[in-house]
């Protein structure tokens, strides 16, 4: 009897891996994105009905370009997870967006995270609020799909605010994780038009 059911538990224990460590990425790409909102939206007030929303975020991990590879000249990461980085910019998936991430956000976060993003929207969507109001004070955060290194907590992310066509900024951001937390460590290549 164990000599016939032990396929079967090899077959299970098989298909499971990849799901915990989908699931775990994906714990892993929450907390990192939780990080970076933290990050940037701690001066925003929270959005109530009849309160503007200055700071948006735009619902796609835009995919990693080769922009890091220009930061990683200035940074001081190990060899191989500068090839991993260069392997995930050569790979073209699927895209995806933060709907999950997004939705892992605690309810009774002290920060009113929640209420600071309040939601996430597309770049049409962003421009038609832009363009009736009016105003230059809007911008849309837009958050790559982080690239983490393999052997350690290590994470690259790289942020943008876009504007229009001129007052737009970014960063790459180098995150660590330490005692079950990330923290941003450096910024780097920031610039600004």
């Amino acid at each position: 009897m164990k000599h016939f059911l032990a396929p079967y538990f090899l077959l299970v224990a098989l298909l499971g891996t990849p799901i915990v460590a989908v699931y775990g990425q994906n714990a892993e790409t929450a907390a990192v994105f939780q990080t970076v909102l933290n990050y940037y939206y701690k001066n925003e007030k929270p959005v109530y009905k009849g309160r503007a929303q200055l700071l948006y975020l735009f619902c796609t991990q835009a995919k990693p370009n080769e922009e890091l590879l220009e930061a990683l000249k200035t940074a001081n990461l190990p060899q191989d997870f500068r090839k991993e980085i260069k392997q995930k910019i050569a790979v073209s998936g699927p895209t995806k967006d933060w709907t999950y991430e997004f939705k892992q956000l605690p309810d009774k976060d002290p920060s009113l995270l929640k209420k600071k993003v309040n939601s996430c929207v597309s770049l049409e969507k962003f421009q038609e609020i832009r363009n009736r109001l009016q105003l230059n004070n809007q911008q849309l955060l837009i958050i790559t799909e982080p690239i983490f290194y393999s052997k350690q907590n290590t994470v690259l992310v790289k942020v943008v605010f876009y504007r229009s066509i001129e007052h737009n900024s970014g960063a790459i951001l180098l995150l660590e994780k330490t005692e079950g937390n990330w923290y941003i460590t450096q910024l780097l290549n920031e610039w600004s038009t």
